[in-house]
């Protein structure tokens, strides 16, 4: 009977499977000591070759028998994920109740921001323009905010320094005994 691997795998647990391995093993064990002794080179070659591969199923079996899974171990990873689950559901909760008590503090100025986002701006129209020439575009006024900057980052030094400073914590003196 020829059974396809992905049918064998898909109806058999892994303990029937490892059932089948080990009984597939047994039987060639029983025909390799029902043959005669090799002779030859060739035919001792052989033997040790079968010999070995019977080995290596019988390794597997015993390897996988071992290192069956742990079912307090499966329950110990399917806790960590439903609290892991449990705290990302609890974490969307507190960020929803916080952007509805934002929008509540907010009042009309949240209000009059979603009509501005909704409401469409009005293109400038000129008498005698085409639609095929480009709107016109504002001029663009820049501001060189480097002085404010450079005062920003001065004051930050000196605030830590001063937060280095004040952490410091001065050495006890050594005892001598």
């Amino acid at each position: 009977m020829v059974l396809d691997d992905q049918t064998a795998q898909q109806h058999l647990t892994p303990e029937e499977r490892r059932g089948l391995l080990r009984a597939f093993a047994d039987r060639m064990l029983l025909k390799v000591t029902a043959m005669d002794d090799p002779e030859d080179l060739p035919g001792v070659e052989r033997a040790v070759r079968v010999a070995a591969v019977i080995e290596r199923l019988y390794s597997r079996c015993d390897r996988a028998e071992h290192h069956k899974p742990d079912p307090r171990k499966a329950e110990a990873e399917r806790a960590t994920h439903e609290e892991a689950a449990i705290k990302a559901q609890v974490s969307l909760a507190n960020t929803l109740k916080w952007g509805d008590e934002r929008r509540q503090t907010l009042g009309h100025w949240w209000e009059a921001a979603q009509k501005a986002i909704e409401t469409p701006v009005p293109q400038a129209t000129t008498f005698n323009q085409t639609s095929s020439t480009p709107p016109a575009t504002q001029k663009v006024i820049y501001t060189d905010m480097t002085d404010d900057f450079e005062a920003a980052r001065a004051g930050l030094v000196l605030e830590k320094r001063a937060a280095a400073q004040s952490a410091q914590i001065p050495i006890p003196p050594l005892r001598s005994g």
